[in-house]
């Protein structure tokens, strides 16, 4: 009997704790779950803040590289419209070439401004550089391009006035003269503007033919190249017209000091000098010459 009542006792007992304790431990449970949800919305709020951050950073940053960008393509634009050698021709070209890249950045930076998350905005980002290289292919081709048509158009000036200084020989020859010291500086100064017009014709052509997709590796050993030819053949090639041209105006002072008659029309042909001049520093090097009669 005893036995029984125990049993009983403890059974109630074991109820009545299990009761009292429910609540307090639902309690527990439901603040700890509280604390959670809590924690991991802040955790939440601050990562998409810090991911906005980013976004924002990146976009900035962007905006900067691409105004940058688009004043250099303004600015060399304006330099190939005020530049007095371009034809209107190369003129229209070079301009053509700067307005696809411009147009293409401006379309870019749209998108970049529009992105929402950053991996998107970061990948764009990328092709500001690696979709145009502006300063590391573009700009340099452009200017290059400039410095070779600026010579081809001085190398032709010069070309027009051999005819003209062959006539004045043919008619010092005409009335016995010696003239064979001045047509063989005539006959180099031809050679060499051969060798120039050669020379520019396969650089123009090289460099148009780098593309900027190809990246900075190809393009650099390319304008070296393209430098090297106007510094050691163009140049030197101006050198020796300008020496020739020099040599054979000494040689007609010589022969019409010596009273010799000379036809009135064939007189007005004086032999021009030559100044070779260096272009102004710039991404390009190149020494263009100019021609004072």
């Amino acid at each position: 009997m005893r036995l029984k009542q125990f049993i009983a006792a403890t059974a109630f007992a074991g109820t009545f704790i299990a009761s009292s304790a429910l609540p307090v431990f639902a309690q527990n449970f439901g603040n700890g779950l509280i604390r959670d949800v809590n924690r991991l919305e802040n955790q939440a709020t601050k990562t998409a803040q810090r991911q906005e951050n980013q976004l924002q950073n990146i976009i900035q940053r962007a905006d900067t590289l691409i105004t940058n960008r688009l004043t250099s393509l303004t600015n060399l634009n304006n330099r190939v419209q005020n530049d007095s050698k371009l034809t209107s021709s190369e003129k229209s070209s070079l301009s053509a070439e700067i307005q696809t890249d411009i147009n293409g950045l401006t379309t870019l930076k749209a998108k970049i401004d529009a992105d929402t998350d950053f991996a998107t905005a970061r990948t764009d980002a990328k092709q500001i550089i690696t979709g145009y290289y502006i300063y590391a292919v573009f700009e340099p081709k452009i200017r290059l391009l400039i410095v070779i048509n600026n010579l081809q158009t001085v190398t032709a000036n010069i070309q027009v006035l051999v005819p003209q200084i062959q006539n004045l020989i043919n008619t010092f020859q005409s009335q016995g003269k010696n003239v064979s010291q001045l047509q063989s500086l005539l006959n180099d100064a031809s050679s060499q503007l051969q060798t120039i017009n050669t020379t520019l014709t396969n650089d123009i052509t090289t460099v148009q033919n780098v593309s900027v997709n190809s990246g900075t590796s190809g393009a650099e050993t390319t304008f070296a190249q393209v430098r090297q030819d106007i510094a050691q053949v163009v140049r030197a090639g101006f050198a020796k017209i300008r020496s020739d041209f020099s040599q054979m105006r000494t040689l007609f002072h010589e022969l019409i000091i010596a009273g010799q008659p000379v036809s009135s029309s064939s007189a007005t042909v004086q032999t021009p000098s030559v100044i070779i001049t260096k272009t102004p520093t710039s991404t390009a090097t190149g020494s263009p010459a100019t021609i004072t009669p």
